[in-house]
């Protein structure tokens, strides 16, 4: 069953990653000619930077949150591998590609999410000066800061 609900969530994670890709390379100019208020580092979270993904892991227990057990690097990457987020709003995404989009840092009852613009929202399980985990439908994703 664990391994149904895990192959759901990839899944799940890889097509949201990826089903609007067309659709926001047609529209990154209109993003990014579109105005946005300038908000400094500290409205946005401390998220500011260059984010690289390491490695994914999963809520084994389904608590939606991740113990220090389930916090074990793995052969496995969801979602987008890297994030650029700027101090004006805006950001990258994809490595390569670079998707143009906006992102806003939340608080979302007693926690903080990001969400970016044509994807959806994604939890912030931890985020400290080199290492931001961002947790959604039941995987982490673990980003080092690279810049």
């Amino acid at each position: 069953m664990r391994s149904i609900l895990i192959t759901f969530v990839f899944a799940f994670l890889i097509s949201c990653g990826n089903s609007k890709a067309n659709k926001e390379v047609s529209t990154s100019q209109t993003t990014s000619e579109k105005a946005t208020t300038p908000v400094n580092e500290a409205e946005q979270g401390g998220i500011v930077g260059e984010w690289e993904q390491q490695y994914t892991c999963f809520d084994k227990n389904g608590n939606k949150k991740l113990d220090p057990e389930e916090k074990n690097p793995s052969n496995t990457r969801v979602g987008f591998d890297w994030f650029r987020f700027n101090a004006d709003g805006s950001c990258l995404r994809d490595k390569e590609v670079k998707f143009k989009s906006t992102y806003k840092v939340q608080n979302k009852g007693n926690t903080k999410e990001v969400v970016i613009q044509n994807v959806h929202g994604y939890t912030i399980i931890e985020l400290t000066n080199t290492e931001l985990i961002l947790g959604a439908e039941g995987a982490f994703m673990v980003f080092k800061k690279i810049s």
